[in-house]
């Protein structure tokens, strides 16, 4: 029987453009862009768990609203042995003291336009991209 996660990712879209953040491969990760976020621990709401991963991720944060659900998907890979991830993304407002800073789970962070967040993202993200640039 296959076990799953659910990751939580926060889609930060301000003037235009949408946070990314390439992943730290010395941590272990997958070198790619991707939007902030991670798993949600028991007895956390989505809402929480969202919230805490923004905070940990980007330490500079603040005023974290946590918007409309954009996209949910099954990761077409599995993330450790037999279990897979889930990652249900949603619209975030959110301000920054100053520009975004990160934690050592990343290498870089940028606002990037559609076209670029697309080109930088793997397939599995840009459903959630087309569809917080379409409001």
């Amino acid at each position: 029987m296959k076990t799953f996660y659910v990751g939580i990712k926060g889609v930060i879209v301000r003037e235009g453009k949408v946070l990314v953040l390439r992943a730290n491969k010395a941590q272990g990760r997958r070198d790619m862009w991707e939007m902030p976020g991670g798993r949600i621990n028991a007895g956390e709401t989505i809402e929480e768990a969202l919230v805490r991963e923004l905070k940990e991720e980007l330490p500079n944060i603040k005023n974290i609203e946590p918007g409309e659900l954009l996209y949910a998907h099954r990761l077409p890979w599995d993330i450790d042995g037999d279990k897979s991830l889930v990652l249900i993304f949603y619209r975030v407002n959110a301000d920054f003291e100053g520009e975004p800073q990160f934690s050592n789970e990343h290498v870089a962070v940028q606002w990037a336009g559609k076209d670029l967040a697309l080109q930088l993202t793997e397939q599995h993200i840009h459903p959630a991209i087309h569809k917080a640039f379409a409001n």
